[in-house]
Parts: C-alpha cells; structure tokens; sequence
C-alpha cells in the first residue's frame, strides 16, 4: 500500500508505467486522485475559524445545511460546507480531525466508489462525512457493516459527530423487534449489516399490512468491508422461510444406524469433494438394518434421500467446525468470518439429519416465502459506495456485477509492517509444532501476538497446545463472541496472545498497548503486533486482511503464515501430487526449502480463486434470469399493500355485486386485498420451490448439447405465465366461500395469516446430486467435452434412472428457522 505524498497539486498515489498502462486498457482500479484537489482545498479553506465556534453555532449551521438540502439544493453544492462542518465536529466531539486522505476517501464514496483503504487508516470516520451529506435530505442512509458488533459499535462511536450536527443515528441488531427496527431505520443514518438489512427487506414483502413494514424507500448505503460483502458474501442467497408442520421423519432412527457403518467399509468419502456414498456392502447393511428391500425401489425413494443426509451429516459435517451445538440446537458456523450464524439451516432433509445426529429435538420443516441475492439486494439502492483493505483483487468483478470502480487512497503514513514468506512443512503436526514455538519466542519477549485459525476447532486445539508450552492466551471463535470487544481491545496489550477464528481477520481494530495504550511505547520497541496465520485461505484478500491487523497508521508490525501440505486447501487441490518427490524430500519437523514448493502453493489459492469466481457469476446469471420476476411480484404486492391500485379480480364475477349489496364496496374491497395478498405470496412460494428444483436439473441438458442456461429461463418464464393464472384462479375461486356477516360491515370465510414464524437458511447444491453433471458440464457451459461425454455413457444411463427417483419425490420445503 503506498504512502499518501502532498505535492501542490495534493495528495498522489506512485503511478508506475504498468499502472498508467493499465488505465489506459480500461482498468477498474483508479490511483490517480486529481479529482480531489479542488474539494480538499475548498474544504480545508471553509473549515478555517470553525473551531473557533461554539457548539450551539456548530449546531446552527448543521441546521442550516438541512434545511437547504430538504428545500431542493443539490448536494454536490452542500458538499464542502457539509465536510469541513464534520471534520470539526468530529475532532470537537470524538477526538479525531479526519485527514486529508479520510477525506478523500470520503469524496470518492460520496461518487460512488470503492475506496481501498489499510486498515487502521480510518474508514469508520471516512464514512461520517459522506454519510452526513447524504443524510441531510431526510431520505436516510444505510451504513452496511460486516457484523452485529460493528453496527453498533460504529453506531455509538460515531454517534456524537452526527448529533452535533443535527442529524439522528441508530443501528439494527438480530433480535430487535419490528417496531424497533422501524425506528432504527426512521434515522437519518442507520448502522446495519447487509444481511439484516437484506432480511427485513423480504419480511416486508410479506407484510400483511402497511404498519407492518419496517423499511423506508432506498436511497443511499455505503458497505463497509465490500469485497467481503459484494463478492465473498453473495454466494449465499437471502432466503426467508416459514414453518409447517415437519412430516414424520426417521432422522433418528437413521443417525443411530450410520453411526454403526464402518468408513471404507460401507461407504466412500472424497471428504474435499464434499462427497459420500454408500458402498454395496452399505446399501446391504442399511437395507437388513430397515427390511425395507431395495433401497433404489421406486418406494424408497424417499428414504434414500434421508438415508443420504444421515450418512452426509455423520461423515462431511463437523462439530466445531461447520456448525456448534448452543442451547440445545445446532448454530452454523460461517467459513468466510469464523461467526455463528443465528436462524439459518441447511435445506432439506440434511437439516434434520444433523439434529438427529447430535441428539436434538427436530425443528420444524419450512418453506421458501422469498428469496433475493445480495447482489439483486444492493441493486435496489439508488446509489452505491464502499470500503475495504482489499478492494483491488477483487476490481474487476465489483465492476462487472455493481458497476463499481476502486480508488486507491494511500497511507497517512508509511506502512512499517513486514510480511514474511510463508513456511511451509510437509506435515501438520510439524507445522504445529512450529507455531507453538514461534508463538512462545515472541510471547517470551513480551510481544503481542495474533494467531489467525480457520476453525473453533483448531483455534482451540493450539490453545490446548500453547498452554502446555506455558503459554496462555485468550481464545476468540463463535462460541465466546459474546466476548469478542474485550477479547479485540486487549489483543495489543503487552504480552497478550489472542488465538482466533476468522472473527478478528477483519473489521477489527487492534490497538498497540491495550485498551489505554498504556504501554504502546514498550509494544512498539518490541516490533508491534505479530499475526501468525496458521493456514492459507481460499482467497487471498481474507489473508490480507488477517495480515492487516498489525502495522496500523505507521506502527511496526510482522506477519508470516505457517502452512503444510496436509492443509484443506492444498490437499483438496492436489498440490502433493502435482509436486515431484525429489522436491517434497523425507517427512521432516525442518520447513521445506525448495521455492517451487512455495509457488505451488500460490498457485493453489490462485486457481481456487478462479473457480470461486465462475461460480458466482454463475450464481448471478441464474438469479438475473428470474430477478425481473422478482421484481414485478414485489410491485404488484406492494400496489396491493399500500392501496395504489384496487384489486379487480372479483370484478367479473356475478357474485360480486351481491357481496357488495351485503358487507359494503369497503369491505369487499379490504378481503379481495387480503386474499390477493395470501394468494400471490403461497404462488410465489410454490414457484420460488419450482425453480429450485428446475435449478438443480437445469444442467443435465448440457449432455445433450443444450445451453443449460437458456433452457432454465425458457422454463422459468414458462412457469411464471402458469403462476399468474394460477394466482388469479385462486383468488377468484376464494369469492363462493366470502358472505357478509350479521351486521353486513364484516366478512367472514376470508383468514388470512401470516407465518408463525421465518428464518433464513444456507442455499447451497443439493450435496448428493448433480455432481456428476456439474463436473461434466459446469454451471452455465453449452456442451461436455466429447472425452467426459464418452466416458460417462454409463453413468449418464445410471443418473437417468436416479433422476428418476428425484422426479417423483413430492414436494418438501427446506427447513429453516
């Protein structure tokens, strides 16, 4: 990251040749920050005297601003009063002036940009001004953080700054009830995460009833952490779901008798596949076990399919890794940020196989009421900016699915972090072994020390070990979260050592010294915070941010990464085998020393990363295709909700005027309403669960030399034609069972009812289908090669029949919350 220089001409990023050379072919990365000079200078110029001034004649002149910007002024006219007003308001009210690269990072928001600022360079109060200008029409602005714990922190932190000048601020948190969210988002500057906000926005399309919607109309948010939210993020869609009465199950029953399978034996995993099946000796155990008779008879289909989550759940599903047990139900764990992740399951049957597994109660069986990607989500928003330490890899996608480009805003101060080469072992246990030691080194000197884990598990696993070195430090993962500021503020205290998930790999804050900086001094002398990674992650940016939480604002710093060839990434890509022994050598404690072996490992994180990003834009391509359906329910639904336009289905009906002679025009009126509304959400419901399944289908035609892509949005389109009538059917055939009640000012035989309750819940590939046919074909491709099209006669012939099965499987919901 470069260092900010001042010229006259204001603050420059070092441009090279490859970098101008870049631009020139139309790069999404922007270094050159002309754009900025003359707002810096009219803001540095108006700021001048302000701190002279009273709080009261801050508070005028922030009143004034809002009253010009509510009367019709454009903003863009407002912006430099409005920014020189907040610099002094937050250096009056928190302490901190923001710098002219806050600044302009602040500027490049307000256009519109992803700003790529290191951590510890101020993004939080980059944002206020931005947030402030935008806030001063009334319309409301979201603020979209990574977590819970940074809505509200950055909520109370920034608080005062907003005050100051007139404008209200709150923040969103899981659990809230919806007339406090409907406060919360009544602010002028609301703190949410995107989910949340993404959540709230689905439960107000299945409001019943105006007063029930918590959202006001979109108008500007700014995403904090970006890369994360805009790209890692949206590979899992926002669902809601409802409760229905779960059918009989035999998870329990099942869990107890794979329980008994021997792996190897009766049953095969590719544990990095993602894979399992049964072997014939499995299916024949299993099907003694049960007398059930073949297994694959068109009467077992459905206990084949639970037989398959019972087997997925005992052997590819790991507690403390994917998920932790809390208060008596299962609580996923979120690979990307190492956080519970409270109402969300896994689909289908699998949800309830895990249940079964650990000995839990079931949970009731749900079904999708609305479904939106992150990407469609954010889409809503008038306008869009971001931040993040990591904006740069992930450029050219954030351009390609938001229309966002990245402007790189320098350091305030030269970076003094050193970033070692990674050491690489041949076996874990060595490379374990490793980290204690380094760990013990540095602690024995007093040197603070951050150890980044992919897992509870491992996290908890070397704090076991480092005790027994004599070392003990605090442990950070999702089942102590309620712990987490304590935890972070003491990280960079003398002497601490702090193990943690992917929780403190971003977004934190880490202060050299502790709480106080009291012995800030004395840390920096020592080389500051030392991050110790104990893994490579699939995507780059996620270890830079965990190197980024030492050598902030120019403090010291040192970060290195252990890894071992028994790594998951490097053993689910094969990279032992891609390496020739000669350069592996014996199994040894002593680090590999061959620098191929070092590329290789690079190269591993470079090709995951390469199919992570297909398969989102594959995700997109799927989810545009029905977006614009999407879309026209949510406007007829609202039309209904808000009384824009009368209901006209009951129009034609003879019956009508008779109900309207009865119960009154208003009335009949109020239950066609009513009964629109029940009906187009249960047809939106059954088509979202059509498409879902037409999804998981949709690539088998590659075998035959179709598009797969084009073939689901024919169908889709075709389903959505069937679901309109169907609705209007519905909704018409509702009017013989409506009469008027005693008085005639009422309706009965009209009961409408929301869900008891909803639930987000993980959409990923069904895990025990479509394997084959993704590996054929992928996500979106025309044709297999001729070669896999060849080979795989046989097993196409098998799949047809499997599909067979699947086909005829009545439809179940997927769990959720």
């Amino acid at each position: 990251m470069p260092s900010a220089t001042s010229t006259e001409r204001g603050i420059r990023n070092p441009v090279g040749w490859r970098d101008r050379l870049a631009r020139l072919r139309g790069s999404a990365v922007q270094l050159d920050l002309a754009f900025c000079d003359a707002p810096l200078a009219a803001i540095e110029a108006l700021g001048r005297g302000l701190d002279q001034e009273t709080d009261e004649e801050l508070i005028a002149r922030g009143r004034s601003l809002r009253a010009e910007a509510r009367a019709g002024a454009p903003l863009e006219a407002l912006e430099a009063r409005t920014f020189a007003l907040v610099r002094e308001a937050a250096r009056r009210t928190l302490g901190l002036r923001p710098f002219d690269v806050q600044v302009a990072a602040g500027l490049a928001l307000r256009r519109g940009k992803v700003v790529e600022m290191q951590t510890g360079e101020g993004k939080t109060l980059a944002a206020v001004m931005p947030a402030c200008l935008e806030g001063l029409g009334g319309a409301g602005v979201h603020v979209l953080t990574f977590n819970d714990y940074l809505a509200r922190r950055d909520a109370d932190w920034m608080g005062p700054a907003y005050r100051l000048l007139g404008l209200s601020v709150a923040f969103v948190q899981g659990g809230m009830t919806r007339d406090d969210r409907r406060r919360a988002y009544a602010a002028d500057v609301t703190y949410v995460t995107a989910k949340e906000a993404g959540f709230d926005h689905l439960r107000d399309q299945l409001a019943m009833d105006a007063r029930e919607v918590v959202h006001r109309p979109f108008h500007f948010a700014l995403v904090d952490e970006a890369d994360s939210l805009l790209i890692d993020e949206a590979r899992v869609p926002l669902v809601v779901a409802g409760s229905v009465e779960a059918p009989s199950s035999t998870a329990h029953r099942l869990a107890d008798l794979v329980a008994g399978l021997q792996p190897g034996v009766h049953f095969d995993t590719d544990e990095y596949g993602r894979d399992v099946e049964l072997t014939e000796a499995g299916i024949e155990r299993v099907e003694q076990a049960l007398g059930c008779g073949s297994l694959h008879s068109d009467e077992n289909h459905l206990l084949l399919s639970e037989v398959n989550c019972a087997l997925h759940a005992r052997a590819l599903l790991h507690r403390d890794v994917d998920y932790i047990v809390r208060g008596g139900r299962v609580v996923l764990v979120d690979e990307l940020t190492g956080r519970v992740v409270d109402d969300r399951h896994w689909p289908d049957g699998l949800q309830a196989a895990l249940e079964a597994k650990e000995g839990l109660a079931r949970t009731s069986d749900g079904r999708i009421l609305g479904s939106i990607t992150l990407q469609h989500f954010l889409g809503g928003y008038p306008r869009l900016g971001g931040m993040t330490g990591t904006a740069r890899d992930a450029a050219e996608e954030l351009r390609e699915l938001y229309g966002l480009d990245v402007v790189v805003i320098p350091t305030h101060r030269p970076v003094a972090r050193v970033d070692h080469p990674d050491v690489l072992f041949s076996h874990r246990e060595a490379k374990e072994r490793a980290v204690v030691e380094e760990v013990r080194r540095a602690h024995a000197a007093g040197r603070p020390v951050l150890v980044g884990t992919l897992t509870i598990e491992e996290s908890e696993r070397l704090a076991l070990r480092l005790r027994e070195a004599g070392v003990v430090g605090e442990v950070l993962n999702a089942k102590n979260d309620a712990h987490e500021a304590g935890i972070v503020a003491r990280a960079g205290a003398l002497g601490a050592v702090t193990i943690s998930t992917n929780m403190a790999g971003r977004g934190t804050d880490i202060r050299l010294g502790g709480p106080d900086e009291g012995g800030r001094e004395r840390v920096r002398a020592l080389g500051g915070l030392y991050v110790v990674g104990t893994n490579r992650h699939e995507s780059r940016r996620v270890d830079q941010q965990l190197r980024g939480r030492a050598g902030r604002q120019g403090d010291p710093g040192e970060s290195r990464f252990f890894v071992s060839l028994d790594d998951d990434l490097l053993v689910r890509y094969g990279i032992r085998q891609l390496l020739p022994a000669r350069l592996l050598g014996e199994r040894s404690d002593e680090p590999l020393r061959n620098p191929v072996v070092r590329v290789e490992v690079a190269r591993a994180q470079r090709i995951v990363e390469g199919q992570n990003r297909e398969i989102r834009r594959t995700l997109w391509r799927y989810a545009e295709a029905i977006d614009e359906q999407r879309r026209a329910v949510v406007e007829r639904r609202q039309s209904l909700l808000l009384g824009r336009g009368e209901p006209d289905l009951w129009r034609d009906d003879p019956r009508h005027a008779a109900l309207v002679a009865a119960a009154g025009a208003e009335a009949v009126g109020r239950a066609e309403r009513a009964v629109s509304l029940r009906e187009l959400d249960r047809a939106w419901s059954e088509h979202l669960s059509f498409i879902a399944g037409l999804r998981e289908g949709s690539h088998l035609v590659g075998l035959a030399g179709l598009d797969p892509l084009t073939r689901f949005r024919v169908e889709a389109v075709d389903a959505f034609r069937r679901m309109e009538q169907e609705f209007e059917t519905a909704v018409r055939e509702t009017l013989p069972g409506v009469a008027a009640a005693g008085d005639g000012r009422d309706l009965h035989g009209v009961e409408v009812k929301g869900p008891a309750s909803t639930w987000t819940y993980l959409v990923n590939d069904d895990p025990f289908r479509d394997h084959l046919m993704m590996r054929l074909t992928g996500p979106g491709r025309t044709t297999a090669s001729i070669g896999a099209a060849v080979y795989a006669m046989p097993l196409f012939l098998l799949w047809l029949v499997t599909e067979r099965f699947w086909r005829k499987r009545p439809p179940r919901q997927p769990p959720g919350r």
